[in-house]
Protein backbone atom coordinates (compact mmCIF):
# COMPACT_ATOMS: atom_id res chain seq x y z
CA UNK A 1 0.00 0.00 0.00
CA UNK A 2 2.91 2.33 1.05
CA UNK A 3 4.63 1.62 -2.75
CA UNK A 4 1.12 2.40 -4.34
CA UNK A 5 0.80 5.84 -2.67
CA UNK A 6 4.06 6.91 -3.29
CA UNK A 7 3.68 6.40 -7.22
CA UNK A 8 0.22 8.12 -7.10
CA UNK A 9 2.06 11.02 -5.58
CA UNK A 10 5.09 10.51 -8.04
CA UNK A 11 2.81 10.78 -11.55
CA UNK A 12 0.48 13.47 -9.58
CA UNK A 13 3.77 15.66 -8.74
CA UNK A 14 5.27 14.72 -11.52
CA UNK A 15 4.26 17.36 -14.94
CA UNK A 16 5.05 20.13 -12.17
CA UNK A 17 8.06 18.75 -10.81
CA UNK A 18 9.73 17.88 -13.85
CA UNK A 19 8.62 20.32 -16.27
CA UNK A 20 8.03 23.56 -14.04
CA UNK A 21 8.71 25.84 -17.14
CA UNK A 22 7.31 24.05 -20.46
CA UNK A 23 10.84 25.79 -22.57
CA UNK A 24 13.08 24.22 -20.32
CA UNK A 25 14.01 20.53 -20.32
CA UNK A 26 13.16 19.40 -16.70
CA UNK A 27 16.01 18.31 -13.99
CA UNK A 28 17.87 15.18 -14.51
CA UNK A 29 16.12 12.30 -12.37
CA UNK A 30 17.47 10.88 -9.36
CA UNK A 31 15.88 7.62 -8.45
CA UNK A 32 17.58 7.77 -5.09
CA UNK A 33 15.58 10.40 -3.84
CA UNK A 34 12.60 9.22 -5.03
CA UNK A 35 12.09 5.54 -4.54
CA UNK A 36 11.87 3.92 -1.43
CA UNK A 37 14.85 2.22 -0.07
CA UNK A 38 15.58 -1.40 -0.93
CA UNK A 39 14.72 -4.20 2.33
CA UNK A 40 17.12 -3.89 5.03
CA UNK A 41 19.66 -6.76 5.26
CA UNK A 42 18.24 -9.44 7.78
CA UNK A 43 14.69 -7.92 8.40
CA UNK A 44 11.65 -10.04 7.88
CA UNK A 45 10.64 -8.55 4.64
CA UNK A 46 14.48 -9.29 3.27
CA UNK A 47 13.73 -12.73 4.09
CA UNK A 48 10.48 -12.60 2.61
CA UNK A 49 12.27 -11.13 -0.63
CA UNK A 50 14.52 -14.21 -0.97
CA UNK A 51 12.00 -17.12 0.04
CA UNK A 52 9.90 -15.93 -2.95
CA UNK A 53 13.22 -15.96 -5.04
CA UNK A 54 13.73 -19.54 -4.08
CA UNK A 55 9.74 -20.20 -4.55
CA UNK A 56 10.06 -19.20 -7.81
CA UNK A 57 13.86 -21.40 -8.53
CA UNK A 58 11.70 -24.27 -7.28
CA UNK A 59 8.82 -23.88 -9.54
CA UNK A 60 10.61 -22.83 -12.66
CA UNK A 61 10.15 -24.75 -15.92
CA UNK A 62 12.47 -25.27 -18.73
CA UNK A 63 9.97 -23.58 -20.50
CA UNK A 64 10.31 -20.57 -17.65
CA UNK A 65 14.09 -20.66 -18.18
CA UNK A 66 13.66 -19.79 -21.86
CA UNK A 67 11.65 -17.11 -21.28
CA UNK A 68 13.54 -15.45 -18.96
CA UNK A 69 16.39 -16.06 -20.78
CA UNK A 70 14.96 -14.61 -23.76
CA UNK A 71 13.90 -11.42 -21.71
CA UNK A 72 17.57 -10.89 -20.57
CA UNK A 73 17.89 -8.71 -24.13
CA UNK A 74 17.07 -5.03 -22.91
CA UNK A 75 14.85 -4.16 -26.11
CA UNK A 76 11.40 -2.43 -26.84
CA UNK A 77 11.40 -5.42 -29.35
CA UNK A 78 10.64 -7.96 -26.81
CA UNK A 79 7.50 -6.59 -27.05
CA UNK A 80 6.23 -8.46 -30.50
CA UNK A 81 4.57 -10.81 -28.78
CA UNK A 82 2.02 -8.30 -27.34
CA UNK A 83 1.94 -6.13 -30.42
CA UNK A 84 2.63 -8.14 -33.40
CA UNK A 85 5.21 -9.48 -35.79
CA UNK A 86 5.24 -5.97 -37.61
CA UNK A 87 7.23 -4.87 -34.42
CA UNK A 88 10.68 -5.52 -36.30
CA UNK A 89 13.92 -3.62 -35.74
CA UNK A 90 14.77 -3.33 -39.00
CA UNK A 91 11.16 -2.27 -40.58
CA UNK A 92 11.58 0.57 -37.61
CA UNK A 93 14.43 2.65 -37.36
CA UNK A 94 13.07 5.81 -35.70
CA UNK A 95 11.84 3.45 -33.50
CA UNK A 96 15.03 1.25 -32.66
CA UNK A 97 16.68 4.92 -32.52
CA UNK A 98 14.30 6.63 -30.14
CA UNK A 99 14.09 3.53 -27.39
CA UNK A 100 17.87 3.04 -27.85
CA UNK A 101 17.94 6.54 -26.33
CA UNK A 102 15.77 5.45 -23.45
CA UNK A 103 17.48 2.63 -22.84
CA UNK A 104 20.52 4.64 -22.44
CA UNK A 105 18.62 6.90 -20.25
CA UNK A 106 16.99 4.25 -17.77
CA UNK A 107 20.77 2.89 -17.56
CA UNK A 108 22.67 6.02 -16.23
CA UNK A 109 19.98 6.59 -13.82
CA UNK A 110 19.52 3.38 -12.42
CA UNK A 111 23.07 2.89 -11.96
CA UNK A 112 22.90 5.92 -9.88
CA UNK A 113 20.52 4.44 -7.96
CA UNK A 114 22.21 1.11 -7.47
CA UNK A 115 25.54 2.39 -6.78
CA UNK A 116 23.75 4.59 -3.82
CA UNK A 117 22.16 1.21 -2.23
CA UNK A 118 24.62 -1.09 -3.26
CA UNK A 119 21.75 -4.01 -2.75
CA UNK A 120 23.87 -7.43 -3.24
CA UNK A 121 22.10 -10.09 -5.88
CA UNK A 122 20.24 -12.98 -4.21
CA UNK A 123 22.75 -15.06 -5.29
CA UNK A 124 25.72 -13.23 -3.64
CA UNK A 125 22.90 -13.17 -0.46
CA UNK A 126 22.00 -17.30 -0.47
CA UNK A 127 24.26 -19.64 -1.77
CA UNK A 128 20.78 -21.87 -2.68
CA UNK A 129 20.11 -19.27 -5.19
CA UNK A 130 20.99 -20.89 -8.57
CA UNK A 131 20.42 -17.98 -11.55
CA UNK A 132 20.26 -18.70 -14.93
CA UNK A 133 23.13 -16.44 -15.66
CA UNK A 134 25.97 -14.68 -14.41
CA UNK A 135 25.82 -11.21 -13.57
CA UNK A 136 28.34 -8.31 -13.89
CA UNK A 137 30.72 -7.70 -11.37
CA UNK A 138 29.57 -4.40 -8.51
CA UNK A 139 26.01 -4.55 -10.79
CA UNK A 140 23.95 -4.43 -8.05
CA UNK A 141 20.07 -5.43 -7.31
CA UNK A 142 18.07 -2.53 -6.35
CA UNK A 143 15.96 -1.60 -8.29
CA UNK A 144 16.27 -3.70 -11.39
CA UNK A 145 17.47 -2.14 -14.54
CA UNK A 146 15.28 -5.01 -16.80
CA UNK A 147 12.37 -3.96 -15.17
CA UNK A 148 12.94 0.10 -15.13
CA UNK A 149 13.24 -0.36 -19.05
CA UNK A 150 10.68 -2.35 -19.43
CA UNK A 151 7.51 -0.58 -17.27
CA UNK A 152 9.76 2.84 -18.83
CA UNK A 153 9.44 1.15 -22.19
CA UNK A 154 5.74 0.24 -21.37
CA UNK A 155 5.03 3.99 -20.39
CA UNK A 156 5.56 5.36 -23.51
CA UNK A 157 4.55 2.42 -25.79
CA UNK A 158 1.42 3.07 -24.19
CA UNK A 159 0.85 6.77 -24.85
CA UNK A 160 1.64 5.88 -28.65
CA UNK A 161 -0.46 2.69 -28.72
CA UNK A 162 -3.50 3.46 -26.15
CA UNK A 163 -5.60 1.14 -28.03
CA UNK A 164 -2.96 -1.58 -26.89
CA UNK A 165 -2.33 0.34 -23.45
CA UNK A 166 -3.64 -3.42 -21.82
CA UNK A 167 -1.51 -5.72 -23.68
CA UNK A 168 1.77 -3.31 -23.13
CA UNK A 169 1.65 -3.08 -19.63
CA UNK A 170 0.80 -6.75 -19.38
CA UNK A 171 3.87 -7.75 -21.37
CA UNK A 172 5.87 -5.20 -19.19
CA UNK A 173 5.06 -7.31 -16.19
CA UNK A 174 6.02 -10.57 -17.31
CA UNK A 175 9.17 -9.43 -18.65
CA UNK A 176 10.10 -7.83 -15.38
CA UNK A 177 8.83 -11.04 -13.15
CA UNK A 178 11.57 -13.01 -15.65
CA UNK A 179 13.81 -10.98 -13.51
CA UNK A 180 12.61 -13.41 -10.63
CA UNK A 181 12.69 -16.42 -12.96
CA UNK A 182 16.04 -15.42 -13.62
CA UNK A 183 17.41 -15.55 -9.90
CA UNK A 184 18.77 -12.16 -10.76
CA UNK A 185 16.45 -9.87 -8.28
CA UNK A 186 14.24 -9.59 -5.64
CA UNK A 187 10.67 -9.18 -5.88
CA UNK A 188 11.40 -6.14 -4.43
CA UNK A 189 13.73 -4.94 -6.90
CA UNK A 190 11.78 -5.41 -9.86
CA UNK A 191 9.00 -2.73 -7.78
CA UNK A 192 11.40 -0.63 -7.85
CA UNK A 193 11.80 -1.40 -11.57
CA UNK A 194 8.45 -0.63 -12.12
CA UNK A 195 8.00 2.73 -10.04
CA UNK A 196 11.42 4.13 -11.61
CA UNK A 197 10.11 3.24 -15.13
CA UNK A 198 6.80 5.09 -14.74
CA UNK A 199 9.00 8.36 -13.51
CA UNK A 200 11.27 7.73 -16.31
CA UNK A 201 8.50 7.22 -18.98
CA UNK A 202 6.58 10.44 -17.18
CA UNK A 203 10.29 12.49 -17.56
CA UNK A 204 10.68 11.72 -21.19
CA UNK A 205 7.27 12.41 -21.65
CA UNK A 206 7.63 15.79 -19.84
CA UNK A 207 11.03 17.09 -21.53
CA UNK A 208 10.66 19.16 -24.95
CA UNK A 209 14.51 17.83 -25.89
CA UNK A 210 12.42 14.39 -26.42
CA UNK A 211 9.57 15.11 -28.55
CA UNK A 212 10.95 15.27 -32.06
CA UNK A 213 12.52 11.50 -31.48
CA UNK A 214 8.93 10.65 -29.50
CA UNK A 215 6.64 12.56 -32.60
CA UNK A 216 8.84 10.18 -34.68
CA UNK A 217 8.44 7.26 -33.37
CA UNK A 218 5.10 7.07 -32.65
CA UNK A 219 4.19 7.91 -36.13
CA UNK A 220 6.50 5.37 -37.50
CA UNK A 221 5.15 2.50 -35.22
CA UNK A 222 1.30 3.44 -35.52
CA UNK A 223 1.53 3.23 -39.30
CA UNK A 224 3.94 -0.15 -39.08
CA UNK A 225 0.46 -1.66 -37.06
CA UNK A 226 -1.84 -0.21 -39.87
CA UNK A 227 -3.30 2.00 -36.52
CA UNK A 228 -5.26 5.39 -37.40
CA UNK A 229 -2.47 8.71 -37.23
CA UNK A 230 -4.49 9.81 -34.23
CA UNK A 231 -5.84 7.26 -31.72
CA UNK A 232 -9.87 7.18 -31.87
CA UNK A 233 -11.18 9.21 -28.90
Amino acid sequence: MKRTLLLLSLLLAGPNALAADGNKAPPPVELSNLLPPPPAAGSAEARHDLDAVLATQHARTAADAAAAKADAERSVFRFADALGPDLQADRLPRTAAFFKRVASLDKAEVKQAKNYWQRPRPAAVSAQVQPLAAEKPNDWSYPSGHSTFGYTAAVLLANMLPEKRAAIFARADIYAQHRIVMGAHFPSDVEAGRLAGTVLGGHVLDDPSWQADYAAARAELRKALALPETPAM
